[in-house]
């Protein structure tokens, strides 16, 4: 009990020394009404804490560098999605959706839920998650009290139709589920079969997003997963020339090149809305990207052998800049803050496709299809 208490003082002085305050250049004027974020863990900003599941990080060391602590991000700071946040020039965090309380909701929602994935029976055996489908339904939920607010849904639909929506499904697709020996799936599917079913289950999310009114859509592709600490563990035997697990680097992009063709399909469906493909892979692996880090496949936190968290109340590593990997599995702010800016102002042509998101922000799009609020369909 004393040594507990002795770590968590020293947590606490660490906190007070080294956190700093994010978005305090003063009011600025955001690029769009509103930004609403879909994801897993590389985007949640504290969701599952209101579930009852194991994948949830409310605790130190998560959030030494974040004004408030230990947010529910899985990361020390900021993550990718609080970083675009601040590229598009909001001066507060988005809120998320928690259980349906949130109130500050015209500016945006974040419903991202860490273990959560395109398919419903991805991380179900961790516990309660918001799946993509029922981040959707919440969405449903948003979108309903945004025309109460506003008055009428044709005011509701001017309002959705400028903000900027950013989605990142699928790694637990593949981490929490294909990869794992307690699914099933790849025994019923072979790499290139289980893509499909997740492009296949994607597009239909992607066109329940579309009706409710979004119309400048980013979808992220998946980093690679096969450089994570928790996976090079895992891999030892497999490892390429970059240290990396390649076999499920290879899978992922067979999801990634189908992720693309999915962005150039709703293109030429939908006229009056744009999709945009963040090259993920290419960021995160880029050596532009890593430039000025140190430690590339290493946890900054103290983390038990073949795990994904850091140890509760672990100290974790004071040069937390010169780190990639905050755990076993997610990105330290650093990394975010690299990537996050990639993604919003693309570095090289092959970051995004066809739009980066400042590219997607500018665009003015023709608006006159109708959708009712009242029929978003899940």
């Amino acid at each position: 009990m004393e040594s507990e208490l002795k770590a968590l003082w020293l947590l606490s002085v660490v906190l007070l020394v080294s956190n700093w305050k994010h978005w305090t250049h003063g009011k600025s004027v955001p690029q769009v009404p509103c930004y609403f974020v879909f994801g897993d863990s590389l985007f949640d900003n504290g969701n599952n804490n209101y579930l009852n599941t194991a994948a949830k990080v409310n605790y130190l060391p998560y959030g030494i560098d974040f004004d408030t602590g230990a947010s529910g991000r899985c990361s020390n700071g900021l993550n990718i999605a609080d970083t675009i946040a601040e590229q598009l020039g909001f001066d507060s965090y988005i809120t998320h959706f928690g259980i349906g309380g949130c109130t500050n909701f015209l500016d945006g929602v974040n419903y991202g839920s860490s273990g959560a994935g395109i398919l419903d029976i991805t991380g179900s055996k961790s516990g309660e998650l918001f799946t993509m489908n029922i981040q959707l339904y919440n969405h449903n939920i948003t979108v309903s009290r945004i025309a109460k607010i506003l008055g009428s849904e044709e005011d509701a639909r001017k309002h959705l139709s400028q903000c900027i929506y950013v989605s990142d499904m699928g790694h637990n697709d593949y981490l929490n589920n294909y990869f794992l020996d307690n699914y099933n799936s790849s025994q019923i599917y072979d790499p290139e079969q289980f893509s499909q079913l997740l492009i296949e289950t994607y597009e239909t999310q992607l066109e329940s997003l579309y009706r409710t009114g979004a119309r400048k859509i980013a979808l992220f592709g998946l980093i690679r997963v096969g450089c994570m600490p928790y996976n090079i563990q895992q891999n030892l035997d497999k490892l390429d020339a970059s240290s990396c697990a390649y076999e499920l680097n290879n899978d992922v992009q067979i999801f990634n090149g189908k992720l693309l063709g999915l962005v150039e399909k709703l293109n030429n469906k939908h006229s009056d809305a744009r999709f945009t493909y963040i090259n993920s892979y290419e960021i995160d692996s880029d050596n532009q990207t890593n430039k000025g880090f140190t430690y590339t496949h290493e946890s900054c936190c103290l983390v038990e052998p073949r795990t994904v968290p850091c140890t509760s109340l672990s100290v974790p590593c004071s040069n937390r800049d010169d780190y990639v990997y905050w755990d076993g599995a997610h990105f330290t702010e650093a990394k975010a803050l690299a990537f996050g800016k990639r993604a919003y102002k693309r570095q090289s042509p092959t970051d995004a496709h066809p739009y980066d998101i400042s590219e997607l922000v500018k665009l003015k799009l023709d608006d006159s299809d109708a959708y009712d609020i009242n029929h978003a369909e899940l």
